[in-house]
């Protein structure tokens, strides 16, 4: 497709190195690559950086598998990305790596109402989830929930009291937020390293 490519294929991954100066350049080939292929192939495409000199290439690889990681995963729907498109995404699969390599689950507001929910059967980490899915919107996250909204604040008022949780605080719910998404529950998609 480009006159000068060097490709090859390593553990399932083919690689290619594209004479370009830019990463622009970079996404249109892989843009036209994939409109040429349509949907017959499926396939994914981790774009590294611009590598200037051959030692540059190991960095450019590595930006590539790390998108790659990425668009592999549940929540991807993208069929190309550079490592900036991903950057969040890919810190915090790679964050949850290291808690489940260190085998160090925090304990705090979610292991509480987890443990809570599984004693009593309640839904109160769904309820939080979809509270904080919805920024807050009580209204919006009993409808996701199905049930009535004096339900869904009777609920709120309870996981704040299970979990010691103040909702007022923004770094409390940002913990909240990143505990959910590092620690989904056992058997769901999204398990640290996936």
């Amino acid at each position: 497709m480009h006159p000068r490519t060097a490709t090859a294929s390593l553990g399932g991954v083919t690689y290619a190195i594209l004479p370009t100066a830019s990463g622009e350049s970079a996404l249109r080939v892989t843009e036209e690559f994939l409109a040429r292929i349509g949907t017959r192939v499926p396939v994914v495409i981790g774009i590294g950086r611009v590598a200037a000199r051959p030692v540059d290439l190991p960095r450019s690889r590595n930006d590539a598998d790390r998108a790659l990681r990425v668009l592999r995963g549940e929540r991807s729907r993208a069929r190309f990305a550079r490592l900036p498109d991903v950057y969040v995404s890919y810190l915090l699969m790679d964050l949850a790596d290291r808690m489940a390599a260190e085998d160090e689950l925090p304990d705090g507001p979610i292991v509480r109402l987890r443990a809570y929910d599984a004693e009593h059967n309640t839904p109160l980490t769904e309820t939080l989830a979809a509270w904080l899915a919805t920024f807050g919107d009580v209204i919006a996250a009993s409808a996701a929930m199905h049930v009535h909204p004096n339900t869904f604040r009777y609920r709120l008022k309870r996981l704040m009291e299970v979990a010691d949780l103040d909702l007022t605080d923004p770094e409390a719910r940002f913990e909240a937020m990143l505990q959910l998404r590092l620690m989904p529950p056992a058997g769901q998609p999204g398990t640290p390293g996936s």
